[in-house]
């Protein structure tokens, strides 16, 4: 896992415009022409906040992990009140990599980043259009904190914390 810089963001917006494609195939219209943009990705690489994984020179997985929360989690009874929180956002596997472990080796860590920089707990939010990404974290012990939408977003997001 290495922190992307911006001579890899070429390689990760390709890997973003072929989960869309896939994601698209199978019915999921999670992501768009606007989300994520090209100055999302450009902020996670500048804020130091995504984390890559590599094969050669391609980029095969990506994870963000930060404490900025969307504005709708304030709408949810989250369990973890008091403490220090760590949001994921924007995980993605290639599609020729997914089912290949490298979704659990992004969480494991951003978990494990959690742990070692003394967060209580991890929040996140995962359209429920899309199954595999409910499936992974549900495996992985999060537990379903609410739902909700986002603008110009059809269908809800399920948000899950796990605590540390």
């Amino acid at each position: 896992m290495t922190l992307a810089c911006n001579d890899d963001f070429e390689s990760v917006m390709t890997l973003i415009n072929h989960c869309i494609g896939d994601m698209e195939s199978h019915g999921i219209f999670q992501w768009n022409d606007f989300y994520p943009s090209a100055e999302i990705i450009r902020d996670d690489i500048e804020s130091r906040s995504m984390h890559i994984l590599k094969d050669g020179g391609d980029c095969i997985g990506m994870i963000v992990i930060n404490e900025e929360q969307s504005p709708e989690y304030e709408q949810l009874r989250w369990t973890d009140v008091c403490g220090r929180y760590l949001i994921i956002h924007r995980l993605a596997v290639s599609p020729e990599w997914q089912r290949k472990g490298v979704g659990q080796r992004l969480m494991d860590f951003a978990e494990n980043s959690a742990l070692e920089r003394n967060y209580t707990s991890i929040r996140l939010d995962a359209c429920t259009g899309n199954p595999r990404a409910l499936a992974l974290y549900e495996r992985r012990g999060y537990q379903k904190a609410g739902q909700l939408y986002f603008p110009r977003r059809e269908l809800p997001f399920n948000c899950y914390e796990k605590m540390m």
